[in-house]
């Protein structure tokens, strides 16, 4: 109200001020210029008034509400079929371009959705049959939920009706149109869909493993269908499977032996004419991690030491344990689900780096063992002895081991409570080094062997103080091509504790542990050194329209020496772009908690997606590479005559009907008529009509005009 106020007291003083300027006028001795210019400047001032009080127009009119029509067509790539040279997909654009559907939206009101993994509002023009599902049933629905209330009158449906996923059948309370996109076919179309492809979880390099493939089959019955692995072009192992009965599941199991470390891609084809899309061509990519050091660890018994040991070793990511404990009975048996016999030939030991004894019985070994696990310490692999009251307390250790024992055999084992403290030659050995120089007091053990000093070339690192005397506790020493290292306790778990002074981000145990595999096989790639990344993604084999998660760990020695991690994604058809991981933190399959960079991109297209990673920085760069592979959902059925049946069926049920091509007269017969006519208040500004502004303009320029050209001022 005030606004109005203001703006009319405004308009009152354009108007008075305006009357003033007159009384000039009555003075110029030519009348007729004094009366052209007080009619221009009368002019101006009411054109300006009408401006400032803003008046308005309003009048009722009566309206036709015109009757709600959802337009939901189909955009997957199934709709690309269809007999040449018109597909679907040009018949549903023959459709929505039609003089029917023109003249209809005279009388409704149109609204246009597109169908895909989702169903989402859109413009006829922008569709683009690329989308990987269309579930219609989900759509139906959505759509009766969503628009239903609001007084819908009606559903037409552009569709092949081919994927009817995303729920059960719909019962719709709307009449559904149904408009053909192509004759339905004669005969039952025979099917077989690839459902899962499941690659190995863990493969290794070099060893036996297989790919499971599950399978359905429609009008195939009793026929074997060949299922083949491809890679680079060539077959490499063919299954056949039978269907015994229609909708029959079967699954084949195909060998597979990756020879080395890397991202491999493969492709399942099934070689038969009743193959759908993705059953004739299905990527994935199998990836080989490449494994660190690979440890073996033999416990007499599971106890403390054995199950933190355990843990500390599998912190690293560097390293793959494979752990056995012996049982009452005396047999091996794996504690991390490896294999059940305790291989310890000369062909199995030499994939290891490292060998970790803990206090094993000298009759849980026979005398071939032992002489394998010496010659392995002689070739140059690592060896850990850890104390306890079986080996090194036993006469027989030096039968077992002696040639490789940094000490004299046997070392009493005795319960009670020992100190330790480091040497001078521990504080600059790398098992300890600068790290734990400001430890000044580790947690005392419970238990050690006592020892009567140690072998000519070994070194003590640690001792042990027993009775005021100073024990060895840590002993290492160079043995042939190989390193040994002896731990003359079965209570170091207990540096797990925190020591006074230490500030490393691992426990002194894990870090002890870390330090001392480092010592015993050096790394020869420089992994620990330099560090390295290893890109994954969340899973090995995607469908289509899906979000894909790129995960890349820094594998090295301490934290990632970069905030960020710039890749390059290469899609199957030649397109690159950037991205960039972030910070992130996950689980991985195994249950690990995993620190680390991560990203999502969209799984477009079907085929396989190369991924590469470049990190720099001021001491050095690393560069890593993955794949994964992206193929067409099951449940989008390529190559399949339309499902005309269900069609008809959702039409005829709904209350409305199936038109086939060339129909549109009948279809606009059926369309609901308008019936309700409202009132509505249609209220028109005056004040801003573009006639008013150029009439103001014009009589201010004409009053400017006539004054320059009198010689006024």
């Amino acid at each position: 109200m005030m606004h109005h106020l203001w703006f009319g007291l405004l308009a009152a003083g354009v108007l008075g001020l305006t009357a003033w300027t007159f009384a000039g006028l009555r003075k110029d001795p030519d009348r007729r210029r004094a009366a052209w210019l007080a009619g221009l400047r009368g002019a101006s001032a009411i054109l300006l008034g009408i401006v400032l009080l803003q008046p308005q127009f309003q009048r009722s009119e009566w309206v036709v509400e015109r009757p709600l029509v959802g337009v939901l067509i189909d955009d997957s790539q199934s709709m690309n079929d269809g007999p040449t040279p018109e597909t679907r997909a040009m018949v549903a654009r023959e459709w929505l371009e039609s003089a029917a559907f023109r003249k209809a939206r005279e009388t409704c009101d149109f609204r246009f959705f597109s169908v895909d993994r989702e169903i989402k509002e859109t413009i006829p023009g922008e569709l683009s049959f690329k989308g990987a599902e269309s579930r219609i049933n989900a759509a139906l629905s959505d759509w009766s939920r969503r628009w239903g209330r609001e007084g819908a009158a009606g559903i037409v449906l552009i569709s092949d009706g081919l994927d009817t996923g995303g729920g059960p059948p719909v019962s719709l309370s709307l009449p559904c149109w149904v408009m053909e996109v192509e004759p339905p076919g004669s005969d039952t179309t025979a099917r077989v869909a690839v459902w899962q492809v499941e690659p190995p979880r863990r493969p290794e390099a070099g060893a036996e493993t297989s790919v499971r493939v599950v399978l359905q089959g429609w009008g195939v019955d009793g026929k074997d269908i060949p299922v083949e692995l491809w890679s680079e072009g060539r077959k490499l192992v063919e299954k056949r499977v039978r269907f015994m009965r229609r909708g029959d599941v079967v699954e084949a199991i195909l060998p597979l032996k990756p020879e080395r470390p890397g991202s491999y891609a493969y492709e399942l084809r099934v070689a038969d004419p009743a193959a759908d899309g993705s059953a004739k061509s299905q990527p994935f990519v199998v990836a080989v991690r490449q494994e660190g050091r690979s440890v073996l660890l033999i416990s007499n018994t599971i106890g403390f030491e054995g199950k933190f040991l355990r843990r500390a070793l599998t912190t690293d990511r560097n390293v793959r344990l494979d752990s056995y404990a012996r049982w009452q009975d005396g047999h091996w048996a794996s504690i991390d689900g490896g294999k059940d016999t305790l291989d310890l030939s000369a062909a199995a030991l030499s994939s290891r780096s490292t060998i970790v004894l803990e206090d094993v019985s000298p009759d849980a070994l026979n005398p071939a063992q032992w002489q394998a696990i010496s010659d392995f310490a002689d070739k140059g692999g690592g060896l850990v002895l850890l104390g306890g009251s079986n080996l090194l307390d036993s006469p027989r250790a030096a039968e077992c081991l002696g040639r490789v024992l940094p000490v004299p055999t046997p070392a009493p084992h005795r319960d009670g409570r020992f100190g330790v403290k480091l040497t001078d030659a521990g504080l600059r050995h790398p098992v300890f080094g600068p790290l734990f120089e400001a430890v000044k007091d580790f947690p005392a053990l419970q238990g050690a062997n006592l020892a009567n000093g140690v072998v000519g070339n070994a070194q003590v690192l640690m001792e042990a103080i027993a009775d005021g005397q100073a024990r060895p506790l840590v002993v290492v020493k160079q043995q042939g091509a190989g390193r040994v290292a002896v731990l003359l306790s079965d209570t170091l778990w207990r540096w797990r504790v925190a020591s006074p002074g230490w500030s490393g981000q691992l426990s002194a145990y894990d870090t002890f542990w870390s330090q001392m595999l480092d010592w015993l096989a050096p790394d020869q790639e420089g992994l620990q050194s330099r560090g390295r990344i290893e890109l994954t993604s969340d899973r090995t084999f995607y469908q289509q329209g899906g979000k894909v998660s790129i995960q890349a760990e820094w594998i090295g020695k301490g934290v990632a020496p970069f905030e960020s991690l710039d890749v390059t994604i290469k899609s199957p058809s030649g397109t690159i772009r950037p991205q960039t991981l972030q910070a992130a933190v996950w689980q991985n399959p195994e249950g690990r908690r995993v620190t680390g960079f991560r990203g999502e991109t969209e799984a477009d297209a079907t085929g396989v997606y190369q991924v590469d990673a470049l990190a720099s920085w001021a001491g050095g760069e690393v560069r890593a590479h993955m794949s994964f592979a992206v193929a067409a959902s099951p449940e989008e059925r390529r190559g399949e005559s339309p499902d005309a049946e269900f069609l008809q069926q959702l039409a005829k049920q709904s209350g409305g009907a199936y038109f086939a091509r060339g129909e549109g007269e009948k279809w606009l017969e059926m369309l609901p008529k308008p019936k309700r006519q409202i009132e509505r208040e249609v209220v028109t500004d005056i004040w801003n009509h573009p006639l008013i502004v150029a009439l103001l303009l014009a009589c201010l320029c004409g009053e400017w005009w006539l004054r320059r050209r009198r010689g006024l001022a």
